[in-house]
């Protein structure tokens, strides 16, 4: 009785604190030990990672000690990184949920990354219990696995032969973006079937692991349905921004406890976030019907996308002039397009843009992309949202003349084989 007294109070106060409209201002201070980074970024976990390269909240480190100051008005997680560790490509975010007063921070390099110490609220109380009970059921478990991948990978008996054929193969092509599309495409088939990892590796990690992080899916969601606080709906968004559209099981147990969130949270901006992202992903699929919208051009005219491809065998490419695996993988229908434009095949891209239409302009004048191109700027639209992608690096959506799906980002050859057998 006294931990549901517990979570009812900590629900009553995030509550309070979720109120719409009312602003309150936070100062976020901390010292930073055992590490020379001058500098941290800030975001909002509901924007996209995209602002940490576009005009990102730059905090100064001087002699270890930082502070910043904010104004808010709905209540939700924020994430600090290091600004060299971000440069680097390898970095770690440090979630810190605000409140109307001050956030304390201690933090450490990465290799302690456990140590690090947010104080103040309950919803950074909350989030550091909820870490502890998550590293006491799981953490030795997943020490004890991370060790046998070790001794495999230094035996050599990780990785299967044609995996590693295909590592070569990509390490060969290097920067040539469109020999390394086939070879990530293969990869990634080889990944998702499991053949990637030789017999004993699949015995003795692949398969012990994944039924490790599927019971800590299930003790998390149970966690998440007990406790609708602002911190547990923090953690549905980022298992949805980073994981649902590649695991099932993650969008059940998300599509699950949704509702109760929607309920309580009906005008956060998680809710109409993952309200889009579970419809998009529900949506588009095999035998549905695509999504309709309408979009400015590259040169500012309105369209609606129904309007140009009704009737046509049509691919709906989502890139982007900064995906340079979207480019790859647009190139390689170029050739394909021109066979089949005058058969009644039709491409429409729509390009995910910042700030301007400068960078598009740019690529698409040295690209053969001779297509009309439509552009989600700034997300405006909620396109990419609508389509169930979130952060995903693009996608490509085929669609027959009345609009049914026919394929989720095909290859070249399945592209090439619907339309022989669609438009021949």
């Amino acid at each position: 009785m006294k931990n549901l007294n517990f979570i009812l109070l900590i629900g009553l106060l995030v509550g309070v604190g979720n109120v719409l409209g009312q602003q309150a201002q936070c100062s976020i201070k901390g010292e930073v030990y055992g590490r020379s980074s001058k500098t941290l970024l800030l975001r909002k976990c509901s924007d996209n990672y995209r602002s940490l390269y576009e005009n990102p909240v730059k905090i100064p480190v001087k002699k270890g000690v930082f502070s910043y100051t904010f104004s808010y008005t709905e209540q939700e997680a924020y994430e600090l990184v290091f600004e060299d560790e971000f440069k680097s490509g390898n970095w770690r975010a440090i979630r810190v949920f605000p409140i109307n007063g001050v956030v304390e921070c201690k933090l450490y390099p990465q290799d302690r990354w456990e140590d690090n110490k947010i104080s103040g609220g309950e919803l950074n109380a909350a989030y550091e219990a909820y870490l502890n009970t998550r590293r006491s059921l799981f953490e030795s478990e997943g020490i004890r696995l991370g060790r046998i991948q070790q001794e495999l990978r230094a035996k050599d008996e990780f990785d299967s032969p044609e995996y590693k054929e295909a590592l070569q193969r990509m390490r060969a092509a290097k920067g040539d973006h469109d020999a390394l599309v086939p070879i990530y495409s293969k990869m990634d088939e080889m990944i998702k079937t499991h053949t990637c990892y030789t017999e004993k590796a699949k015995l003795l990690f692949v398969d012990p692991y994944d039924s490790l992080l599927r019971a800590e899916l299930l003790w998390k969601y149970e966690k998440i349905r007990n406790d609708p606080s602002i911190m547990s709906y923090s953690l549905i968004w980022s298992d949805v921004e980073m994981q649902m559209k590649q695991n099932v099981l993650v969008e059940r147990l998300v599509t699950e406890v949704f509702p109760i969130f929607e309920n309580r949270y009906p005008d956060h901006i998680y809710t109409k976030l993952i309200k889009a992202q579970v419809g998009g992903l529900q949506a588009i699929k095999v035998g549905s019907k695509y999504i309709d919208i309408v979009a400015p051009s590259v040169d500012n005219d309105t369209v609606q996308l129904s309007n140009v491809i009704q009737g046509y065998v049509s691919l709906i490419d989502m890139w982007g002039s900064w995906c340079g695996p979207c480019l790859a993988k647009t190139r390689l229908v170029v050739p394909i397009y021109e066979q089949y434009k005058s058969k009644g095949f039709k491409i429409v891209g729509i390009a995910r843009e910042f700030k301007n239409t400068d960078a598009v302009k740019k690529r698409l004048s040295k690209e053969q992309f001779s297509w009309l191109h439509l552009v989600e700027l700034d997300d405006r639209q909620n396109i990419w949202s609508k389509y169930g992608i979130s952060n995903g690096s693009g996608l490509m959506v085929l669609v027959d003349k009345d609009g049914t799906i026919l394929s989720i980002d095909p290859k070249p050859e399945e592209l090439e084989n619907i339309l022989q057998q669609k438009l021949n």
